[in-house]
Formats: C-alpha cells, sequence, structure tokens
C-alpha cells in the first residue's frame, strides 16, 4: 500500500480490491435487494463498522441511486439523525419496495400454491415472498402451516399426514 495514502484511501482501495457491486438505481426490485445482500455480506465478512459501511457504500452508488442517497442523507441530517447502517437499509427498502409492491407482494404470498410449479421451484417462490409477511415470517407454524396449505393435493396429503412441526420438516417432507 502507497505510504502517503490516508486512513480512508486505503480502506476504500481494500473495499473496492473485493470489487463489490455497483447500483444505478434503475434496477428491478429484486436486483435492488439482491445488491443490497451482496453489499451487507461483504461488510459483514470484513466486519465493517456502521460509519465505514457508510462512507463506502456511496463509493458503489450511481446514477439515479446516488441521487437519491444524496437528497436522502441530506433529509436525514437536517432533521439531526445520526445515519446508521441500519437506517439506510429502512430507507433503501422504503425506496425499492413501495408500500403497493410490499401489498402486491404480501397478497401474492398469500395466495401461493404449488400449481405447476416443482417442490424447488414452490419452495424459491414461498422464500422470495415470505418477506412480505412479517406476520408469519416469525411465527414458525404459521409459516409451516402456509407453506403445507399451497402444496398441490397429492403432496399435500403426504406431507399433512405426517404434520411436521415446523417449515424445514415440511419442506424436506414434499421434497
Amino acid at each position: 500500500m502507497d505510504a502517503t495514502a490516508t486512513p480512508m484511501e486505503t480502506l476504500l482501495k481494500r473495499f473496492q480490491s473485493f470489487k463489490p457491486p455497483t447500483l444505478k438505481g434503475t434496477e428491478n426490485a429484486v436486483d435492488c435487494e439482491s445488491w443490497l445482500e451482496d453489499i451487507d455480506q461483504l461488510f459483514d465478512s470484513l466486519d465493517y463498522t456502521d460509519d465505514r459501511r457508510i462512507r463506502l457504500v456511496v463509493h458503489r452508488l450511481h446514477g439515479v441511486a446516488k441521487s437519491w442517497w444524496i437528497m436522502t442523507k441530506k433529509e436525514i441530517e437536517n432533521r439531526g439523525t445520526v445515519i446508521n447502517w441500519n437506517l439506510f437499509k429502512t430507507k433503501f427498502y422504503k425506496r425499492v419496495f413501495p408500500v403497493s409492491y410490499k401489498k402486491d407482494k404480501g397478497a401474492e404470498f398469500a395466495t401461493l400454491k404449488q400449481g405447476n410449479l416443482n417442490i424447488e421451484e414452490y419452495v424459491t417462490k414461498f422464500d422470495s415472498l415470505l418477506k412480505f409477511a412479517p406476520h408469519i415470517t416469525d411465527n414458525e407454524k404459521a409459516k409451516t402451516d402456509q407453506f403445507i396449505n399451497g402444496l398441490n393435493s397429492d403432496i399435500f396429503v403426504f406431507v399433512n399426514t405426517g404434520r411436521p412441526d415446523n417449515f424445514a420438516d415440511a419442506m424436506n417432507q414434499a421434497k
């Protein structure tokens, strides 16, 4: 490393050496969420503090995403609120998943049926929509029941007969 580099320059170079993904803000909601999950996982792996995360994330935002963060950051600072990583993620999710989107996805989850999907596809769809049903996410029985009730009738009968205690067991029986 360059002996004349500031600590922030060294930190930024190290962070960029991991080739973190960028976000333009024109991606769809699922891609935006994947971006945040990837960035968050990298930050966790590097054991970065909130301050470092906030200072570095801006270097991975471009175009619309960067403009959004500059305006959002200014609004937060004008209220005198301290910016931390959880606040960034909360604001990000509100931007990416507006209330109408969350309601639509919650309704899709509530009516999800296996239909023509194989079990793996059904599990993937179930998992991707689960975050839009927070009342079920933290309730193991409700999650298990929702999963079983969405299965096709032949698989439903098989899984329901064994009445699994948890989602993982229900999923494994369905497979």
